[in-house]
């Protein structure tokens, strides 16, 4: 099967332009049940950061994660008997069902977050 690569490229031009939701799970090192935020990314707010770091070359997932990084951290380090733990991240165009139409749990910094 040939793929055309003109589809190819629109594809990617779509993927560019949207905005990046960012699953990060959290596995305790202790035997409690792993923990899930998801952070919308908005699209402004990933050109906002490659204008301030120009020279670097980091893909959009790259800095949708170092962007939502702090929130998640700050949220799953508040939750005391959750102890020392290890994230995954996964990254999403569109929100993951299990927050589709609910309103975020918090806000900071022009991003949003979802507790699952």
């Amino acid at each position: 099967m040939i793929s055309d690569p003109r589809r190819r490229i629109r594809y990617s031009i779509l993927m560019a332009s949207s905005d990046i939701y960012v699953q990060v799970t959290a596995t305790s090192q202790s035997s409690n049940p792993p923990k899930s935020l998801v952070v919308l990314v908005l699209r402004k707010n990933i050109e906002e950061y490659k204008s301030r770091m120009p020279r670097q070359s980091a893909d959009d997932k790259l800095i949708a994660k170092d962007l939502a990084d702090p929130l998640t951290a700050n949220l799953f380090t508040h939750r005391a008997s959750f102890g020392p733990f290890r994230v995954s991240h996964s990254f999403y165009s569109v929100p993951p069902p299990e927050i589709e139409g609910k309103p975020p749990e918090f806000a900071h910094n022009g991003l949003q977050a979802w507790i699952l």
